[in-house]
């Protein structure tokens, strides 16, 4: 009778901290802990990443994503990149908003481009939401894009850029065919499901990801393996994508498989390996002048001329 109890004492223990192993895990990707505005700004200044983004022009409005959900844009420009016609959307990744799209702003503008920041679902300065990682993430961004042709009648080239789980949504968006002329993807994932993987084959215990994601389903009604860039990515849109050869958490062979499907569909793809720069630093790393140099050599051969 002993051995009964002490068996079901260990079973309740057992599945009450798989239960709460769960929760925790997919509460971190569904509900992410954010970082604040004020601290992503001084981040960004503190690295050299805020550059002259004070002095552009900029204009704060709504877009109204996926069921109607509101999202915090920011349009800026200066008097060089009005009237070229040319215009880029960029998403930030998990955990960060618009502020964090900043670093890119500036290699953008040099190019002649004004852009469109915005913060993701559950982001920024947006009312609270369940983050998919992805998956409502590319309705909103399909939205976004919609928004941004109407409002802007002069557009000639419309691009996206994204930033881990930006960059993935932008992979993710091409399976609704919208009308645009490139992607500029820095570290993005093939899956989320994959990342979680990922983390936990890192202490030889895989098999935690179907709790992660069963945590995901019970508790915040939505599955992490829906946020699939690597099946959902479509047409032949070009494609830049960039990595850290030392980013640790989306690990490069992300890009690599991602730049091979791709090709597969028929898509201009290119792969820059970033040496030395981890997770969401190749930016930082390589500096603004290269960095700027990869998206233009990369616009030039796709046809879209620097300004």
């Amino acid at each position: 009778m002993i051995w009964i109890i002490v068996i079901s004492v260990f079973v309740v223990i057992t599945l009450a901290g798989l239960v709460i192993f769960s929760y925790k895990n997919a509460q971190a990707l569904a509900k992410p802990k954010l970082i604040p505005t004020d601290r992503e700004i001084e981040i960004n200044k503190d690295r050299g990443l805020w550059m002259d983004y004070d002095s552009f022009d900029k204009k704060d409005y709504k877009i109204e994503g996926e069921n109607g959900y509101q999202l915090c844009t920011t349009f800026v420009s200066t008097e060089q990149t009005r009237g070229t016609g040319k215009y880029v959307i960029i998403a930030h990744g998990h955990t960060s908003s618009r502020y964090g799209s900043v670093k890119y702003v500036n290699c953008y503008i040099k190019l002649g481009f004004s852009c469109i920041i915005y913060d993701s679902r559950g982001h920024g300065g947006n009312a609270p939401a369940i983050c998919t990682l992805g998956a409502a993430e590319a309705k909103d961004m399909l939205k976004v894009i919609e928004d941004t042709r109407k409002r802007y009648s002069d557009i000639k080239v419309l691009g996206i850029q994204g930033e881990s789980m930006g960059s993935s949504t932008a992979l993710i968006v091409t399976k609704y065919g919208p009308k645009i002329d490139f992607i500029v993807a820095d570290c993005p994932n093939m899956g989320a499901y994959e990342v979680v993987s990922d983390c936990y084959n890192n202490i030889h215990m895989r098999f935690l990801a179907a709790f992660c994601r069963l945590g995901c389903r019970i508790f915040f009604g939505f599955d992490c393996n829906e946020s699939d860039a690597y099946r959902d990515m479509k047409g032949t849109c070009p494609v830049l994508f960039i990595h850290g050869a030392g980013d640790t958490f989306i690990k490069p062979y992300h890009s690599e498989k991602l730049y091979e499907k791709a090709k597969s569909n028929g898509a201009y793809a290119e792969l820059i390996m970033v040496e030395g720069a981890g997770h969401a630093r190749c930016r930082s790393v390589a500096g603004f002048e290269k960095y700027t140099g990869y998206i233009a050599e990369f616009l030039i051969k796709i046809g879209i001329d620097q300004v």
